[in-house]
């Protein structure tokens, strides 16, 4: 585990009460997996069950992570990213309160400050979400 619930915000700029993911599971160049406790008092649950919105900032903060972490270990500030577009999302069900979802994104491509990636939340074999988003993040670098 790289980060849990209580340190997850080294890696991500988004502060409660929107922090969408809990654990950072693992983290590489072209991947990352987080996992998320769907808790009744989220504010994206409604009826009992996380809704789109959150579902689709589940996986742009599971994207930021893999980004954060990426800086977090070459020592540049962790930037803040704007979801610049989202294609192809489809959502089959949607988890309900107090249940565990699992998101993992790959990224696609990196083309300036643009990150395209393909995120996909699932419960045990279960596809709930999949969507392709572009990310705006412009990188602090160092010279």
């Amino acid at each position: 585990m790289l980060a849990t619930k209580e340190d997850i915000t080294r890696y991500i700029p988004q502060r409660a009460p929107i922090v969408m993911i809990h654990d950072l599971v693992e983290a590489d160049a072209d991947r990352v997996v987080t996992r998320l406790q769907v808790e009744p008092d989220n504010i994206f649950v409604w009826g009992g069950r996380l809704e789109a919105p959150g579902l689709v900032e589940n996986i742009a903060q599971t994207a930021a992570a893999q980004i954060g972490y990426y800086c977090a270990q070459n020592n540049i500030p962790v930037p803040v990213g704007y979801i610049a577009a989202v294609k192809d999302l489809q959502i089959t069900a949607l988890p309900l309160q107090n249940s565990q979802v699992t998101t993992s994104v790959r990224i696609l491509h990196k083309v300036m400050d643009f990150t395209v990636a393909r995120g996909e939340i699932t419960q045990g074999d279960r596809v709930l979400c999949s969507c392709e988003m572009k990310i705006l993040a412009k990188l602090e670098t160092r010279l």
